[in-house]
């Protein structure tokens, strides 16, 4: 399962138990993947909101995206944070607006909505919508 793709602990645990193992059986098993580095739920947070990132999404998105694989709030919030790698939300969204042509007006907005900016970088970003 993990071969496929980074888990959750959660959601290992969820599909173990599908399977047919019994809950204490997943709970162990989940226990001794996190011993042995195989899933870690900090980890799947930060890569998976860096990679968000590095393709143009904003904190909305990101976020997201994270709560949607059922990771804790605090795992979240770091994660988003630490996606910035030291950079505004203004600057991640200019740069997003960069690899899409540099659109302005309407286009802008959509594209930046679309991606999860807020309304305020938007609005620093491209001005007031027309």
């Amino acid at each position: 399962m993990l071969a496929r793709a980074a888990l959750t602990e959660a959601t290992l645990h969820d599909r173990l138990v599908s399977r047919g193992y019994q809950p204490k059986t997943a709970a162990r098993a989940v226990t001794r993947c996190r011993e042995l580095g195989y899933v870690s739920d900090e980890r799947l947070a930060l890569d998976r909101a860096r990679v968000l990132r590095r393709r143009g999404s904003g904190s909305l998105k990101i976020t997201d995206d994270l709560r949607g694989r059922g990771l804790a709030e605090d795992l979240v919030t770091a994660a988003v944070e630490a996606s910035r790698e030291g950079e505004s939300e203004v600057a991640w969204a200019r740069r997003a607006l960069e690899h899409a042509g540099d659109p302005r007006g309407p286009r802008g907005w959509r594209l930046l909505a679309f991606r999860g900016f807020v309304e305020d970088v938007i609005v620093e970003v491209l001005g007031e919508p027309e």
